[in-house]
């Protein structure tokens, strides 16, 4: 049996994990950390430190070890026991317990158990999934350093001198381009405007033309008559059927024997489908029917309202 697999995955659940007789393990949640030394990034962890002061028996441990094993309470807290005796049979030996995703465990000089938690493995359920990453430091004095870059300014000044000699060529110029300018736009709104018009006039034509051609021709109405069916609301049941095949079969049988307002209602919300000898308006005269229907032919018939 393997016994740290029930502890590794009892930690993901819960803080404290007692083995009886041997200790207990505990979970504190820590924060993400960086490593500067070795250049990582860890995420958020449980970390597992050990209590050899609590050896109480708290049920959480055998009660895992007897579902996943199948057997009964007192037989996982006998395995528990064995494991357990195993362990400390080699820690007085002066060996190591390598206790798989947990860490290991030994004695010291002075006979107390020392545990050294895994770096390996993470029970903190919420990280899932994320392992380190590698995080290299930034040499901002690196990114600094450099050959500056040198800019000539003395053609763009020449250029510059040339063209402000002679200001009056760059008003001209101006002046030219918003005259022009807004001529175009005057244009343009210009012909829009009388596109629009135009559109608009041929549509107005269109759809008088329409109209002097159309023939409204009704014809003679039919006149309308309402007739109002009182609903029957009264129904002397026979049977319910869970297969409709039966309930088929029954209100053919209902038929043959002169009961021809036989009918099968639409199924209820439990899926039975309902068979009736006979419907009714009137409550008093569905009282009536019912009787009738229990002395002569069905004396469990029921009457249900709908």
């Amino acid at each position: 049996m393997q016994l740290t697999k029930h502890i590794s995955h009892l930690l993901y659940r819960y803080d404290c994990v007692t083995v009886p007789g041997f200790g207990a393990f505990l979970g504190t949640p820590t924060s993400a950390k960086i490593d500067t030394k070795n250049e990582k990034i860890y995420p958020p962890t449980k970390q597992i430190s050990f209590n050899s002061q609590l050896q109480s028996n708290d049920g959480l441990l055998a009660n895992a070890v007897s579902i996943d094993q199948q057997t009964s309470y007192e037989q996982a807290v006998r395995l528990i026991h064995k494991e357990v005796v195993g362990w400390k049979a080699m820690l007085h030996n002066g060996k190591k317990i390598n206790l798989e995703r947990l860490g290991h465990v030994h004695l010291n000089a002075e006979k107390n158990m020392v545990f050294t938690p895994s770096k390996d493995h993470n029970h903190l359920a919420d990280s899932f999934g994320l392992f380190p990453v590698k995080a290299q430091k930034v040499d901002r004095t690196k990114l600094l350093k450099g050959t500056p870059k040198v800019i000539d300014f003395s053609e763009d000044k020449k250029q510059s001198q040339s063209q402000t000699k002679n200001p009056l060529n760059h008003v001209a110029a101006a002046a030219i381009a918003v005259v022009v300018g807004y001529a175009g736009i005057t244009t343009y709104n210009d012909y829009s405007q009388d596109q629009r018009i135009a559109q608009e006039e041929q549509l107005r034509e269109e759809a008088k033309q329409e109209v002097h051609e159309a023939v409204f021709d009704l014809g003679e109405l039919p006149s309308l008559s309402i007739n109002t069916i009182p609903q029957e609301q009264f129904h002397v049941i026979g049977g319910a059927f869970a297969v409709e095949a039966n309930a088929n079969r029954f209100l053919k049988q209902l038929q043959g024997q002169g009961y021809v307002n036989a009918q099968k209602l639409s199924p209820n919300k439990s899926g039975l489908h309902m068979v009736a000898l006979g419907s009714r308006v009137d409550h008093r005269d569905a009282i009536d029917f019912l009787r009738k229907v229990q002395r002569s032919y069905i004396s469990d018939a029921w009457m249900l309202k709908r």
